[in-house]
């Protein structure tokens, strides 16, 4: 009877002090394992590899706590923890381990209640990183589209672009048959995992653009949307440093030019949430030129955001990427270093006649 009444308040104490969750450990990301070398990324140099290794160090701490730390309150206080530059790939980490941390238990209120509504500014990587854990588990598309349902209707299409970013990432260079899977997808939800593809692409071949271009170009009608997430990995991996996207945006295919330009515009709208003073230092660092196109773009990103989710139409991230992909196109000169001079826009910003 003692043993039964010691080992039950054992137990007691462990569930109520979260102690259970060391048994989690087996499933942490090896943090030796996340590497620029050990994954086979090719980037640019010294410098860009350090980066990614500190970006991949981030994203495994973020979800190493969240299936470990005892209370939610470690989990967040870990992320903050970060600087400015890698927490956002901490916060994708720790959303991708949200599902694991309840036991396997999800259901969209939940997430859209612990997760979206304790930290609004890094929403849109949460999404991905809960996309992200479909792909690690193999989903279906038809499963994953079924888990999306009840999310915000608009941000929880970029569930997808984590489901395709896993599997470019991770299985891509062994077997680009892979992608295939994506074809479980449907309608647009395919266009925007083919984003979440081009944010993978930069971190595998960014180094060796020529490269990078023509595994993209062999996607057919979703090479555009692999620019797009290229365009939006530069910018977001390097919020402050735009030249090196500008470089490697110069170097797209003139037909992609829309497309990156869009990429470049949602990372840096995604950056301007998750810290709004660091973004403004870094918009700091740039000519007028480029922190006029910068703003101008983020700008009607928000516009035509508010407008579709006012319409509530089913395809509204549809509607959002390519009304603001047209926008940019006509009134911001490429890769955003200016807008135009003359006649007002929808936005109170003027059309595009020559660039800036």
């Amino acid at each position: 009877m003692y043993i039964t009444l010691v080992i039950a308040a054992a137990l007691v104490v462990c569930l109520g002090t979260g102690w259970w969750r060391v048994g989690f450990t087996p499933f942490a990301i090896p943090a030796r394992k996340m590497t620029v070398e050990r994954l086979g990324l090719c980037v640019a140099g010294p410098e860009d590899a350090k980066r990614v290794n500190g970006i991949l160090a981030s994203f495994a701490g973020g979800f190493n706590a969240m299936i470990a730390a005892r209370r939610m309150k470690a989990v967040r206080a870990h992320c903050e923890s970060i600087g400015p530059l890698y927490r956002s790939f901490a916060e994708e980490g720790m959303a991708m381990g949200y599902t694991l941390r309840r036991l396997f238990r999800y259901d969209p209120a939940s997430f859209e209640s612990q997760i979206i509504e304790q930290g609004p500014g890094f929403r849109y990587l949460y999404y991905v990183g809960l996309g992200f854990w479909s792909g690690i588990r193999n989903h279906s598309g038809q499963r994953l589209t079924g888990i999306t349902q009840g999310l915000d209707p608009l941000h929880r299409f970029l569930c997808f672009d984590g489901y395709g970013f896993n599997y470019a990432f991770f299985e891509y260079g062994k077997d680009p048959e892979v992608l295939r899977r994506l074809d479980g997808l449907d309608g647009y939800a395919r266009h925007a995992a083919y984003q979440g593809v081009g944010r993978a692409f930069w971190f595998l071949f960014s180094g060796d653009p020529e490269r990078l271009i023509e595994h993209a170009a062999r996607f057919g009608e979703y090479s555009g949307d692999i620019a797009a997430g290229v365009g939006l990995a530069s910018v977001f991996v390097n919020p402050d440093r735009l030249d090196t996207a500008r470089d490697l945006a110069n170097k797209m295919p003139q037909e992609w030019h829309d497309d990156f330009h869009l990429g470049m515009c949602f990372g840096l709208k995604a950056r301007s949430i998750n810290d709004p003073d660091e973004y403004a230092r870094n918009l700091g660092l740039l000519d007028a030129g480029g922190r006029e196109a910068v703003t101008a773009s983020i700008r009607e990103c928000d516009r035509v955001e508010a407008a579709v989710r006012g319409e509530m139409g089913e395809d509204g991230y549809r509607r959002w990427r390519e009304q603001v992909t047209a926008w940019m196109a006509s009134n911001v000169s490429y890769p955003l270093t200016g807008v135009a001079t003359t006649s007002p826009s929808a936005s109170g910003l003027p059309t595009a006649v020559e660039t800036a």
